[in-house]
């Protein structure tokens, strides 16, 4: 047994983790609980163990009518816990539970029988006669809960079911009844303390699914069927339960309520560490995936001035340096914004990829989706940049502030073409000008090219995020 935990300090504790007062929760599911003023006897086990069946084998022989909630069946029938008081007892009987369950209704079923359990003064745990291995992990959990002495009880159901006829070999039928509960107590850790049962609750299925058969149906197996020693037990705690019981389930119902949210909030704190690496890593790539794009913005900077430099030098040179300056630029901003869309294009295509490889992971799946909720929205497909309509209008931008310039420079020119020019110094003011001109393009226009690629990019890389 462990040590007693302090209820208050526990309810305090639970109260304080985020979700909404949740030991207030709990404690008005505790006191609903305490309200009984009878020991609760609840039947738990598996989907198709005969825990219904033996509900009602057990008031048919108290002489109670079996309610219409009770249905027996080789379907899966049992969806509520229900109640019933029965030899000084609340009986409750609890859908079957689903080891690993995935659907919707076994997970439901399994969480209304472990609620069921939890709150409880007496479990009796119900298997096949087969003890199938694969609800063991479940019931090993629940053994080690600090259940005292006398309540927790295990059944061994249906157990003519199990290989032996009774009325041939009444010898067999017995010996392997002891075996299978050596077995079962093996397998579970089971100590003296914990009562085991061996039943066969409806020999032959002479009952059938029939809700209130007649009781001398059960005559011939009524000695030996193992039901009178089950329905002695229960009478028993129904007409001398002790109080300590109902202590022991406190101390067992808190002490589970710390440990499932205690384990909740690990698993919550290893997805939340994982999105936080994801979103580290994303946010380094797009640190340099920026950093690329700021070399690529100053290296398209540097190879502007430079043709423009190149044409201005050329132009000097020619004897109609407007003529040579308009040709040689045309030529030179076609190559460079080929070089420029190029290497763009390059660096798109590289996150692209990178980005496309990312969300084919579990882990960034499982980031995306915890983003869509902070965001109240459901993750839409992926949003589709045009890269013409994205870079088109910063390109068209360089192109008409190099147009506006030779605008200017050719209005300059026709009005200095009316005043007398200095011999010897003919092409220096219009050389001038046109360095004027490239030089407010290179510096002002360009600039404003890498900005606008700048905020293209990260425009991408928001929406791509």
């Amino acid at each position: 047994m462990s040590d007693p935990i302090d209820v208050d300090a526990a309810k305090k504790w639970l109260d304080a983790v985020p979700g909404g007062e949740i030991g207030k929760r709990l404690d008005r599911s505790w006191q609903d609980f305490a309200a009984f003023s009878d020991p609760v006897v609840t039947i738990y086990g598996s989907y198709d163990t005969g825990k219904s069946s033996l509900l009602r084998r057990l008031l048919i022989e108290l002489g109670q009518e079996v309610p219409t909630w009770l249905t027996i069946s080789a379907r899966h029938e049992t969806f509520e816990v229900n109640e019933i008081r029965a030899a000084g007892c609340v009986l409750r009987d609890t859908p079957g539970f689903v080891s690993d369950g995935t659907d919707a209704r076994a997970k439901m079923n399994t969480g209304r029988a472990s609620d069921a359990i939890a709150l409880t003064d007496v479990g009796i745990v119900v298997v096949p006669p087969q003890l199938a291995t694969a609800e063991y992990p479940v019931l090993r959990e629940l053994v080690q809960q600090d259940w005292v002495p006398e309540s927790l009880w295990f059944v061994i159901s249906r157990f003519d079911e199990a290989g032996i006829d009774p009325d041939d070999d009444p010898d067999g039928y017995r010996a392997l009844g002891e075996h299978k509960e050596r077995e079962l107590r093996a397998a579970l850790s089971l100590d003296g303390s914990v009562p085991v049962y061996v039943v066969c609750q409806d020999f032959a299925q002479m009952a059938g699914t029939e809700r209130n058969p007649d009781p001398t149906v059960w005559d011939e197996s009524r000695s030996w069927d193992g039901i009178s020693e089950l329905l002695a037990a229960i009478s028993a705690l129904g007409s001398a339960w002790w109080p300590g019981i109902r202590q022991a389930a406190a101390q067992r119902f808190w002490r589970s309520s710390v440990q499932q949210v205690l384990q909740q909030l690990r698993k919550e704190l290893t997805a939340h560490l994982e999105n936080a690496a994801v979103s580290d890593e994303g946010g380094q790539r797009r640190a340099s995936w920026l950093a690329q794009l700021d070399m690529l913005t100053r290296a398209s900077e540097a190879d502007l001035r430079g043709r423009v430099s190149a044409a201005v030098s050329d132009a000097v040179d020619s004897p109609d340096p407007a003529q040579s300056f308009a040709q040689a630029l045309k030529t030179s901003l076609g190559a460079w914004h080929a070089a420029c869309e190029r290497d763009i294009d390059k660096l798109l295509r590289s996150v692209g990829d990178a980005v496309a490889t990312e969300r084919t992971r579990p882990d960034w799946q499982r980031f995306e989706e915890m983003a869509a909720t902070l965001r109240h929205e459901p993750p839409g497909p992926d949003a589709i940049l045009d890269d013409e309509l994205t870079y088109a209008p910063v390109v068209r931008q360089v192109g008409d502030a190099v147009l506006n310039a030779l605008r200017h420079y050719e209005q300059t020119r026709g009005l200095k073409a009316t005043s007398p020019t200095p011999s010897g110094v003919g092409v220096t003011p219009s050389v001038d000008r046109m360095a004027a001109a490239s030089a407010g393009i290179a510096s002002r226009e360009v600039v404003d090219f890498g900005s606008g690629v700048v905020h293209a990019l990260r425009s991408t890389s928001h929406v791509e995020r």
